[in-house]
């Protein structure tokens, strides 16, 4: 009987985490640096080492946590899934709180003690994802610091390919990193500073890639049926399946929704279609904008890297479309989301 529950239980979870791979949405992608963990090391020099702080006592806290079945949990997913399905995958609501979303090529900034006193130091890139011809531009913060200097290397041999001092103006120090074409696909930026007469080394992940495509423009904007239609011009060097995500904003420049499209393309001229649906456009008046830009050439197998694009234009304006004209029709979830969500409501209900 105990082996059967344990059956039962392990079973349920299998369920529960394939639903959640399948029923993840589409439009949601995290910044490939999430999953990169930066390697902090602090280098002393063998007549300045760090002392380390005495030990204390550890305080025993026993802490009960809620227990939480597998039908808790299917119901989470099931309900959560359900609020989803109120609005399209390709047009989901945007606010402010959406970091990932408004800010998708966003680097953490890096900080690291240097000492038992609480002194650190941060350091940071302008961004996570560069496009050749761009300057990798390297900014360190801290008191204390003596000398800097940042350096791009190649993360499998452990070459260093370029390399600049930082500079101080007053304020910060910064430097600046003339990027290659034929960069390898594995890179980090070193900064080696100087800081209170220690050697500290911190590493930054980084993506250096020269452009598979170019977002040239778009069209007016028009309707079909219960969206607003946003065409949008490119440019491809390779064929293959490209994702185009954007995110909308209101004359106030406050975010609207998050627009994702895919469509498999060409090499040469190509359009793909950003749509907006009408349930996030309600009682909008005024221009819109469009900006944030993504562009991905999708993997095309496993162990292939999926590769990036940009962007001949920074933002465009959407004017004078009148959202009265589009139809009112709530978004109809299709067959398969249906069934998908009918799956996670009988797990709910333990069937």
């Amino acid at each position: 009987m105990k082996n059967s529950m344990i059956l039962k239980v392990v079973v349920a979870i299998s369920i529960l985490t394939t639903a959640v791979w399948l029923l993840w949405p589409a439009t949601v992608m995290v910044d490939e640096q999430r999953y990169i963990k930066p390697e902090l090391k602090i280098v002393t020099t063998p007549s300045q080492s760090i002392t380390q702080p005495a030990s204390i006592p550890a305080v025993e806290a026993v802490i009960k946590p809620e227990k939480i079945t597998s039908n808790d949990s299917a119901t989470f997913i099931a309900k959560a899934y359900g609020a989803e399905l109120t609005f399209p995958a390709y047009s989901q609501p945007l606010s402010s709180n959406d970091f990932d979303r408004l800010n998708q090529n966003h680097f953490n900034p890096q900080s690291i003690p240097v000492d038992d006193q609480g002194t650190t130091i941060s350091a940071s890139l302008s961004k996570y994802r560069y496009t050749f011809p761009e300057t990798v531009l390297a900014t360190l913060a801290g008191d204390n610091i003596d000398y800097a200097r940042a350096e791009i290397v190649d993360v499998t041999s452990g070459e260093t390919l370029i390399s600049s001092p930082f500079e101080y103006d007053g304020s910060r120090w910064s430097a600046q990193l003339v990027g290659q074409q034929d960069f390898p696909a594995q890179l980090q930026v070193n900064v080696r500073a100087r800081v209170n007469g220690k050697n500290i080394t911190m590493a930054l992940a980084l993506k250096y890639i020269d452009s598979v495509a170019t977002l040239e423009g778009f069209e007016p904007a028009f309707h079909q049926d219960a969206d607003m239609v946003i065409r949008a011009k490119l440019t491809t060097k390779a064929k293959g399946l490209y994702r185009l995500r954007a995110n909308l904003f209101d004359e106030k420049q406050q975010p609207i929704a998050h627009l994702v499209s895919r469509e498999r393309l060409d090499k040469g001229a190509n359009t793909i279609d950003l749509k907006a649906h009408q349930s996030v456009l309600q009682g909008l008046q005024g221009s819109l904008f469009l900006s944030s830009f993504t562009l991905e050439l999708m993997s095309p197998a496993p162990g292939k890297p999926t590769r990036y694009g940009d962007s001949a234009i920074s933002q465009f304006e959407i004017k004078n479309f009148a959202i009265a004209s589009l139809s009112d029709t709530p978004y109809q979830p299709s067959k398969q989301e249906q069934q998908r969500l009918l799956l996670l409501q009988k797990m709910a209900q333990g069937q």
